[in-house]
């Protein structure tokens, strides 16, 4: 689940916190506002603690609980 996470959306150039999930988008709190970002054709950048994580959009495109178990 990404949901508290600071994230990065490469193809996009915004970074913010996720504040909500869907199967198909990310709901981010950015310096601009909330945007809601679909996650499908997305390059996007997951800062945990100290590493970063990169993914393609479609790797998560699913419900946060069903790639939580994956």
């Amino acid at each position: 689940m990404l949901i508290g996470r600071d994230i990065f959306v490469v193809d996009k150039n915004i970074k913010g916190k996720v504040i909500d999930e869907t199967k198909n988008t990310l709901l981010l709190s950015t310096e601009k506002g909330i945007k809601r970002i679909l996650k499908d054709k997305r390059k996007i950048i997951i800062y945990l603690k100290d590493k970063e994580i990169k993914v393609h959009g479609e790797d998560i495109l699913m419900r946060p609980w069903e790639y939580a178990i994956r």
